[in-house]
This record gives structure tokens, C-alpha cells and sequence, in this order.
């Protein structure tokens, strides 16, 4: 327990508690966490009951999690005026463009 761990917890938790959805980018583990400092947001998420999906970089296609298990789903839009997006900082070109294609979706209608 640092100072510096304690402040990127606290931001993490205003993110995702201030926001109607979380958008994560990253990989979904065998044990349905998601890796790194990454999977701190998604486990909030779960746990404040927030709606998640996350681009999983290495299956290369969007999940979302419900009744306690990741679906694959399709692409995603976001709806809420409010959201979280957050990821790896080793993004793929394949989830450089989840997030680009994201925001096209979503702000391009």
C-alpha cells in the first residue's frame, strides 16, 4: 500500500462510480478477471452493479458481463451521457480500432 496505488485506486473508483457504463479494453483471463491494473475497473464495475464490456484483445471480439459470466456480444454503442473508458496501455492495432469504432458508433449517428 502506497500513496501512489492509493491515488490510481481513487481514481479508478470516481471513474467508475460516477459513470452509467464502463468500456474496458484489455484481456479476460481463464478466472474471468481482467489483467492488470485494468481489471481493477472492470471488478468495481461488477461489483457497483455497473454495465461492462470490454474488448478482449487477444480473442479480438467484445464481451459483456452478465448473471456472473462474460458473453461474447456485438459491437457496442454507448448510451449513457456518463461513461468510463479505460484499457491496457499495451493496446493492439485490434483494439486501437474497438475504441475507434466505438466512438464512431456512438457519436457518429
Amino acid at each position: 500500500d502506497t500513496p501512489l496505488f492509493r491515488r490510481v485506486l481513487q481514481s479508478i473508483w470516481h471513474q467508475v462510480n460516477t459513470a452509467g457504463e464502463v468500456f474496458v479494453v484489455g484481456v479476460i483471463q481463464s478466472d474471468g478477471t481482467v489483467k492488470g491494473g485494468t481489471g481493477w475497473a472492470a471488478e468495481l464495475a461488477k461489483h457497483l452493479g455497473k454495465s461492462l464490456r470490454v474488448y478482449d484483445q487477444e480473442r479480438k471480439g467484445w464481451f459483456g458481463w452478465a448473471d456472473n459470466g462474460w458473453s461474447p456480444i456485438t459491437a457496442p454503442v454507448i448510451t449513457r451521457r456518463r461513461f468510463t473508458g479505460t484499457g491496457s496501455r499495451f493496446l493492439t492495432d485490434h483494439g486501437r480500432k474497438a475504441i475507434q469504432d466505438l466512438f464512431l458508433r456512438s457519436f457518429e449517428r
